[in-house]
C-alpha cells in the first residue's frame, strides 16, 4: 500500500451498497481534516470519525479520473482565515453524515495570519476508488466553490468569454428538471435517468417523476402506487402542435400511426405500356393506353415512410441528484437494521450472544450452537445448554453396588458452577425383595458424587444398579 492513501470505511461501503440496492446516487457533501491527535497513523476501515477533527467544509469539486473510470478525485479549499494546526488526516462525508472514506494525509502545517504571521488557502485532494463512479454525486454549494490558481491561469490562457457566452455555459451545465427526455447514442442509462421504454415504475421510488407524469401513460393494469413511463422505442418524436394548426386534434403525449401524404402520379393517355415518354427525354414510362390503373411500389418500398435516421436510446430524468431523495431515506438504509427498518445489520459477538440482552445485532448459527453439547451412553450422559439459554446442565450416571456399600461416581462433565439437585434410584428384577434397598448420596463436588447403597434390616443378596441424575449449571 502507498504511504498515503484513501480508504473506504465499512460504513461507507454499507452506505454504497444500500444506495445501489435502492437505485439512488451516492452523495458526497463535505470533507473534514484533522491533526491525527498529534501523530500520523494508518486509518482503519472501521473508523466512524477522524482521530481529532479540526475543520470541516463543503466539497469544492469532484472529478472522475480520465484513465480509470472508477477513480474519483475530491477537493476542498481550507480558507486562509483558519488554521494554526497540522493536517495529518482527512475524511469524506456523505450528505447523511456518514464517514464514507478516511485519508492518510502527509503531515502539513496550515498557518493562519492571526497567529503565524502568514496565511494561505490550503487545498486538499483525495483520490479514491468506488465500484461505479457514475453514481457518485457531488452536493455542492455554489457560494463556496473556489477555483485553484492553476485552473484560473489555464482558463485565462485559453481566452476569455463574453457575459452572454458565460450565461449560456451556465445554462447548459445546469441540472435538467425532472421529466426531461434526452437521447443517448449508447445503451447505457446514466445515473438519474430511466429508459423511456413504457415500463411500470414505483411512485415511492421515483416520487418526483411520478408526480410530474401522473397517469398520462397508464394503461389501467398498473399496480397500486405504480405509474407507467411513455414508450419511445422505435418511435420518432414530434413537437406538440399546441394550437399551430399543423398537427391538429392531438393531446400531448399521444401516439400517432404512420401515414403517407396524399399525392398524384402522372398518367399518360395514349400509347402502349413501356413506350417512350414524349416529354421525358426518352425515359421509359409506365402508362396504359386510355385507362387508369394502380401503381405500386412493393418491389422497392418498405413497411413505413421514414427519413434517414440514427438509432438512439431516449431516457427520462427520474430524479435530481443534488436535491431529491424521494421517499427513500438513504441514512436509514445505511443504518442498523431493526424489525421495521431494512437497513444493514451487524453480527453479534459471542459475549453479546451469551449475554442475551442486545437487540440490535443478529446471531449466526455457529454462535447459536456455541456452548451446546450432548452425549449419551448406557453408563452416563449429559445435555449442556448454551450460556445464552442459561447454561443449564443435565447429566446422569450409574454404578453397581453390593449390600451396604458406597462408591465414587465421576460426572461425565464437571459442573461449571455446581450441582443444585440430585435424585437416584435402584434397579432390580427381583420383585418386592428390594423394598429394603435405597439409594443415597454423600459428598457432592463439581466432579464427583459418592453413592451409598443402604440395606434396611437384613442385607439383600446380589449387586444392585444405582442410577443418579444431577441438575445444575
Amino acid at each position: 500500500m502507498a504511504d498515503y492513501y484513501t480508504l473506504l470505511t465499512d460504513a461507507g461501503i454499507a452506505y454504497e451498497t444500500a444506495c445501489k440496492a435502492a437505485g439512488v446516487p451516492i452523495k458526497l457533501a463535505h470533507m473534514s481534516v484533522g491533526d491525527g491527535n498529534g501523530a500520523v497513523y494508518n486509518p482503519d476501515a472501521s473508523a466512524k470519525a477522524l482521530k481529532r477533527e479540526v475543520w470541516r467544509g463543503p466539497l469544492n469539486a469532484l472529478f472522475q479520473d480520465e484513465k480509470n473510470a472508477n477513480w474519483l478525485m475530491a477537493e476542498v479549499t481550507i480558507p486562509s482565515d483558519v488554521g494554526g494546526w497540522y493536517v495529518r488526516e482527512a475524511g469524506l462525508w456523505t450528505d447523511t453524515g456518514i464517514l464514507y472514506a478516511v485519508v492518510k494525509y502527509p503531515e502539513s502545517y496550515k498557518p493562519v495570519l492571526a497567529t503565524s504571521g502568514s496565511g494561505k488557502e490550503f487545498y486538499i485532494r483525495s483520490i479514491f476508488e468506488t465500484s461505479n463512479a457514475a453514481v457518485v454525486t457531488l452536493l455542492i454549494d455554489d457560494t463556496v466553490v473556489k477555483a485553484t490558481r492553476a485552473w484560473v491561469m489555464d482558463y485565462l490562457g485559453k481566452g476569455t468569454y463574453s457575459k452572454a457566452e458565460i450565461e449560456t455555459l451556465i445554462a447548459q451545465s445546469s441540472a435538467l428538471p425532472v421529466g426531461s427526455m434526452v437521447a443517448f447514442p449508447v445503451d447505457k442509462v446514466p445515473a438519474g435517468f430511466l429508459e423511456v421504454d413504457g415500463s411500470v415504475k414505483s411512485a415511492s421510488a421515483y416520487p418526483d417523476l411520478a408526480k410530474f407524469l401522473g397517469a398520462v401513460f397508464n394503461k389501467g393494469d398498473e399496480g397500486a402506487g405504480d405509474f407507467r413511463l411513455p414508450e419511445s422505442r422505435g418511435e420518432f418524436l414530434r413537437g406538440w402542435d399546441h394550437g399551430r394548426g399543423v398537427d391538429t386534434g392531438r393531446m400531448i403525449g399521444s401516439g400517432q400511426a404512420h401515414s403517407l401524404q396524399r399525392h398524384d402520379h402522372a398518367m399518360w393517355s395514349g400509347g402502349s405500356y413501356g413506350s417512350t415518354n414524349p416529354t421525358g427525354g426518352g425515359a421509359a414510362a409506365a402508362w396504359v393506353n386510355g385507362a387508369v390503373t394502380d401503381m405500386k411500389t412493393g418491389i422497392t418500398g418498405s413497411d413505413e415512410t421514414r427519413p434517414r435516421n440514427l438509432a438512439v436510446m431516449w431516457c427520462i430524468k427520474a430524479w435530481n441528484a443534488p436535491i431529491n431523495q424521494g421517499t427513500i431515506d438513504v441514512s436509514v438504509l445505511a443504518s442498523q437494521a431493526t424489525e421495521t427498518n431494512q437497513g444493514t445489520a451487524r453480527t453479534a459477538t459471542q459475549p453479546q450472544t451469551d449475554a442475551g440482552v442486545d437487540d440490535t445485532t443478529i446471531v449466526t448459527p455457529k454462535k447459536m450452537r456455541f456452548g451446546f453439547a450432548m452425549n449419551f451412553t448406557a453408563a452416563s450422559g449429559y445435555i449442556l445448554f448454551p450460556t445464552w439459554l442459561g447454561g443449564l446442565l443435565l447429566q446422569y450416571g450409574r454404578a453397581s453396588l453390593a449390600a451396604d456399600q458406597f462408591t465414587t461416581l465421576t460426572w461425565p462433565l464437571a459442573w461449571p458452577d455446581a450441582c443444585y439437585a440430585i435424585s437416584g434410584a435402584v434397579h432390580s428384577s427381583f420383585a418386592r425383595v428390594d423394598d429394603g434397598v435405597s439409594a443415597q448420596y454423600r459428598s457432592l463436588t463439581k466432579t464427583t458424587v459418592i453413592l451409598d447403597r443402604q440395606d434396611i434390616g437384613t442385607a439383600v443378596a446380589n449387586n444392585r444398579d444405582m442410577f443418579v441424575i444431577g441438575i445444575g449449571k
